[in-house]
């Protein structure tokens, strides 16, 4: 029979070297002087560095190298409740307008790390001989003594700590990409290359890595297919691994170039990302006024209609800033006021109206996705939606439907 457990060591070991290597990438490529900003790419280091320990770990254990010196025991436990800090760091700064710093209130993030230090000092104060039992048979010697029974409740409660730790930055990393996936729409006119699907794809395999490590702390494998699982389960993280470096070595912050602040401005986008509050109330102290407002909306629709930079399928708020030579923030500002869209509907609308026009052309011979690339949408799918939200009915219907007599 294929015997998986003989390569554990191997498959430790790759992982373990694929992370440290990453993990000093990642960060030697954010130390760039050339920008103000900070790349997220320095947590993904972090993150990488801290998942090498769980190889370390794995490559100890499946070596027998903790047995011959009893005192490796648990010293790398604390480490993993840096996992889900790390993990939510890294979401939160590639979503985010501003970096990502770890300002005194944010150190609370640390907290679980700290405590399960404390709780595992009886633990680590045990004897050799002592700790060898506990973690190789489950079991403390017959002694009167306290101390091994409060290490055992320590071990239990850190283990208990660390699985709804890792399953509260999950969610929370969780629910800062669906705010993120939301304000897409106040910074892109197509959105479908910035979904970051692959960060939704990552929490969905370590939400399933964390629900398998839970079923074993819980309920624990059948011992005959113990070991096979356990190699089973290190060749996915070693995956999980190679796929977080592909991808992160393509990700960048992806609002960070999206917004210009001045003086003036910045209260408008300090909280971009992260604020619910009610439109009039986040541009209260705005210095743009009624006028002015109505000068920047006329200068839209300018640039969008009669220019038709609505067919760059690149479209921006960047890129309108540019054209127009207005601020993002301001142009955020009077399309929310003005139309209660988003810069993904506003740029959009204009699309849709050329597409009619074109649609109901019995001239025009190109099919409909050619119009629908040619207007500036990136996918069929997207264009038909859009197309449908805003007329009611599929471009095919309204070709096949349009007459000049309905008019």
């Amino acid at each position: 029979m294929f015997d998986l457990g003989q390569y554990e060591i191997a498959i430790n070991l790759m992982g373990l070297s694929m992370c440290l290597f990453m993990a000093l990438f990642f960060f030697m490529d954010s130390q760039d002087k050339s920008t103000t900003t900070k790349s997220p790419r320095r947590f993904l280091s972090g993150f990488l560095l801290i998942y090498s320990v769980t190889f370390l770990d794995g490559f100890l254990m499946s070596s027998n190298i903790n047995y011959n010196y009893p005192n490796m025991h648990g010293i790398f436990i604390p480490t993993y409740f840096l996992l889900g800090p790390f993990l939510y760091f890294y979401v939160r700064d590639t979503c985010s307008v501003d970096s990502y710093i770890l300002i005194r209130p944010r150190l609370k993030h640390f907290i679980a790390f700290f405590l399960s230090i404390l709780l595992l000092i009886p633990f680590f104060m045990l004897p050799q001989t002592e700790k060898q039992l506990i973690f190789s048979k489950n079991v403390i010697s017959a002694t009167e003594a306290i101390l091994p029974w409060i290490a055992i409740f320590g071990i239990l409660l850190v283990h208990v700590i660390l699985l709804f730790q890792v399953l509260f930055y999950l969610i929370q990393s969780f629910r800062v990409l669906m705010r993120y996936f939301e304000n897409l729409k106040d910074f892109f006119s197509n959105i479908e290359d910035n979904r970051l699907g692959w960060l939704r794809l990552l929490m969905l395999m370590l939400s399933i890595s964390w629900a398998v490590y839970t079923y074993e702390a819980i309920i624990a494998w059948p011992e005959t297919i113990s070991d096979p699982i356990r190699t089973v389960i290190s060749m996915i993280d070693v995956g999980i691994i190679y796929f977080i470096s592909f991808k992160g070595l393509r990700q960048n912050a992806v609002f960070r170039d999206q917004i210009n602040v001045t003086d003036n401005e910045s209260e408008i986008s300090a909280n971009k990302i992260d604020d619910n509050t009610d439109k009039k109330q986040k541009y209260a102290k705005s210095a743009l006024n009624d006028a002015d407002a109505e000068r920047i909306f006329e200068k839209l629709h300018c640039a969008l209609s009669d220019q038709g930079i609505y067919s760059d399928s690149m479209l921006s708020l960047r890129g309108l800033s540019d054209h127009t030579k207005i601020s993002s923030n301001y142009i955020s500002q009077v399309i929310n006021q003005k139309t209660k869209s988003h810069f993904f509907d506003f740029v959009n609308k204009y699309r849709i109206e050329a597409a009619m026009s074109r649609l109901a052309d019995k001239e025009e011979k190109n099919s409909i996705l050619d119009i629908a690339y040619s207007v500036g949408f990136n996918s069929k799918s997207t264009f038909n939606s859009a197309f449908k939200r805003q007329t009611g009915q599929t471009p095919s219907e309204y070709r096949k439907n349009y007459s000049p007599a309905d008019e």
